[in-house]
């Protein structure tokens, strides 16, 4: 019964003002109180049934309703004067208003058991009135829910009222009291009353507002709620992991070998380079592991970091491992630890190309204890694959792999100590190259320190955006041509590998395609390469290093190029169908470009039937090239499962909460969590037993599906 009682309203209609015909506007959802004139079925092509259509009025105008599933028994009701509600959203076909799939609320003839006096009932509305016979509906601000087969939103209502009436009783607090006076929130029982069956708000426009955008006192009680229950889970289990064991690292000469790298650099590091190296170096020192999180902008250089970070194991005689999420970025990882360290230090590469006898060879070093950096794909995580001495285990892109491959990696490090006889667990850093906002980095990464770089290196040539629509794209390609003259190379990206006839699939280009029609058609002059996901690992790597020899000027691909490809004479990206990206990804793509000296040009090709709503998401990319606003603006646009990607979101099991529009409550929260696990972590407390009493009845589940590692 909780769970039906917690689920939440997705949103709320204004109900309260019944329109005329005459007055709807085409595309604005509005209720209005109609009579039937006429109700036929109507043979529909294709579909093998009958759609049913209603010709009503109010006397201002005419409208017809359409069906194509009607509920049983409905068509029987509309009969010739029979007078109704009816809420949805017009539009004009062939010069009449019609709004399909209503939601209708009946008069005196509706057969439905419902309240019909109280509070609730709207203000002002008598027997004849249909707000006044079916006030759960009809008169009011409706709430409205994630739809569930076969039970419209007004059955859910009744449900919920009816569930109300025998177990509003049952909601109990579980919140500490101090912290719900604290914020003047009101009981849990009242709260979840109210945000299914709002108070009439008729009469006041602040109010209705107040309640559509979730800002009610009932609504910040259940927000709060639902964050402070998540940041106790993530931070525990934070404070959980201060309290295992783990190789204190840099105290024996580790600290000094990152100096003396440091110093041998052919670049010098950035401010915020130089901090995050600080402050792993003091993480590693610690007795308890690290568990941190390096998230920086493209090229802001977090491999160099991660790199840096590596020396101080391998300097006192430890393993360590970077797993990347392709063999391109694992290669490109290897290529740039050996350039930085030469042969002072045992680098090794293992992916799904590392050939049988390098590959025994390295099992060996690993499993003798020899000190090494091994970079690699999904490979390490293998079984055969053993390390004696792991102690750093790092991910980059970590949101590209699942929780439990980055478990089974971490767990490779975990032994027994001979002196001590206590488990000792590998010290953990992640990388991400997608600026994390601070609401995301607090909830879906709260479990882990964050090191933030947003300083760039120097000499990173700064690049030119320009959203380009309609016959832009000449001049585009014009300038495309130029840097191609001028001896520099060309990125197109298409969201396709082949075409398709899939819905809404069938209009967008595809990089196999237009890779032949720009070779043929467009830059018959240079030498065009394609890159996809459906190639084999032998041909991915070709297409890349005749891109890198220059061997060819053009590489048409699809975002398998987003991360981890570094061609400094790469000049110019165009990306195809921009609007079916996202702000984050194609600030990512845009990063293949400006990484030499010279200037660079990104291109996004959209539509010209784009709305504006599009245009001015894309816009954002052309108004700042720093992550950081473009990923709060990514956010704000497609929310936190979108951005975090499926497997990741699955860990914020939020109803009502938003992280976009919540955010203030969320750090209150999170503070009023820390505060609580100070005083008491374990809930021994009498004040905190129904709190612990949730914990032990839901907290676990939960609390397995927010690990990040």
């Amino acid at each position: 019964m909780r769970d039906l009682l917690h689920f939440f309203p997705r949103a709320y209609e204004d109900r309260t003002r019944v329109l005329g015909v005459s007055e709807l506007q085409e595309g604005v959802k509005a209720t209005i109180a109609l009579r039937t004139l006429s109700s036929r079925k109507v043979p529909t092509r294709g579909f093998g049934k009958n759609m049913f259509e209603v010709r009503a009025t109010d006397d201002s105008g005419v409208v017809t309703l359409k069906w194509f599933y009607l509920p049983r028994g409905m068509d029987m009701k509309f009969v010739a004067g029979a007078q109704f509600l009816a809420t949805g959203t017009p539009k004009t076909y062939r010069g009449n208003l019609e709004i399909i799939h209503p939601e209708i609320s009946w008069g005196k003839s509706a057969d439905l058991s419902k309240p019909s006096t109280g509070a609730n009932a709207p203000a002002g509305a008598t027997a004849a009135d249909p707000a006044a016979t079916d006030p759960l509906n009809a008169g009011r601000v409706v709430p409205i829910y994630t739809e569930i087969e076969g039970l419209p939103s007004r059955t859910l209502r009744k449900i919920l009222w009816d569930a109300f009436a025998k177990f509003r009783t049952t909601l109990t607090e579980d919140i500490p009291n101090r912290f719900l006076a604290k914020h003047g929130l009101p009981k849990i029982s009242d709260a979840v009353f109210d945000i299914h069956f709002p108070k009439s708000a008729a009469d006041n426009d602040q109010a209705i507002a107040d309640l559509i955008a979730f800002r009610t006192p009932s609504a910040a009680r259940l927000i709060y709620d639902e964050f402070f229950k998540f940041e106790f889970l993530v931070l525990r289990q934070r404070l959980q992991m201060e309290k295992e064991n783990a190789l204190s690292i840099g105290l024996n000469g580790g600290r000094q070998a990152v100096e003396a790298v440091e110093k041998d650099l052919p670049f010098k590091l950035t401010g915020d380079q130089k901090r995050a190296i600080d402050e792993i170096l003091a993480d590693l020192a610690a007795p308890h592991p690290m568990n941190r999180l390096v998230q920086g902008d493209v090229g802001s250089g977090k491999t160099a970091v991660a790199l840096l970070s590596a020396v101080a194991a391998l300097a006192e005689g430890y393993q360590v491992a970077l797993m990347a999420p392709t063999e391109i970025l694992a290669e490109q990882h290897f290529r740039n630890a050996s350039k930085l360290f030469g042969t002072k230090l045992s680098i090794a590469l293992l992916t799904g190309r590392t050939s049988k006898s390098e590959y025994e060879a390295l099992l060996g070093r690993l499993a003798a204890g020899q000190p090494t950096l091994v970079i690699g794909t999904h490979a390490l995580i293998e079984d055969p694959v053993v390390f004696k001495s792991l102690a750093l285990v790092m991910i980059d892109e970590q949101h590209r792999f699942g929780v439990e491959q980055r478990r089974i990696l971490r767990e490779k490090g975990v032994h027994r100590s001979g002196e001590s006889g206590k488990l000792v667990n590998p010290h953990f850093i992640v990388l991400s190259a997608t600026p994390i906002p601070r609401t995301l980095a607090l909830t879906a990464y709260g479990d882990l320190a964050v090191s933030l770089i947003r300083e760039m290196p120097p000499g990173r040539s700064p690049v030119a955006t320009k959203v380009v629509r309609g016959a832009g794209r000449t001049g585009a390609i014009e300038r495309v041509r130029a840097e191609l003259r001028a001896g520099r190379q060309a990125y197109f990206i298409y969201p396709l590998v082949e075409e398709s006839e899939a819905e809404g699939f069938q209009s967008l280009r595809a990089a196999t395609v237009e890779a032949e029609r720009l070779q043929k058609e467009v830059f018959p002059e240079f030498k065009i390469g394609l890159l996809h996901g459906k190639m084999k690992p032998d041909e991915k790597n070709a297409v890349m290093e005749d891109f890198k020899q220059n061997r060819v000027q053009i590489l048409v691909s699809t975002t398998v190029v987003e991360v981890g490809v570094d061609v400094p004479n790469a000049t110019v990206i165009c990306v195809d169908h921009a609007e079916r990206f996202g702000l984050s990804q194609l600030h990512q793509l845009r990063g293949r470009v400006g990484r030499g000296s010279f200037a660079s040009f990104c291109f996004f090709f959209t539509g010209t039937s784009g709305s504006e709503a599009t245009r001015a998401r894309l816009e954002v990319l052309e108004e700042t090239t720093d992550g950081f606003e473009i990923a709060e603006a990514d956010l704000r646009i497609r929310g936190p499962g979108e951005f975090l990607g499926t497997r990741q979101a699955g860990g914020l099991p939020f109803k009502l909460a938003d992280l976009v529009r919540d955010r203030e409550w969320l750090l209150v929260a999170r503070d009023d969590a820390m505060e609580l696990l100070k005083s008491d972590p374990d809930l021994r407390l009498p004040e905190h037993a129904p709190l612990r009493a949730y914990f032990e009845r839901e907290g676990k589940l939960q609390g397995d599906r927010l690990k990040t590692s």
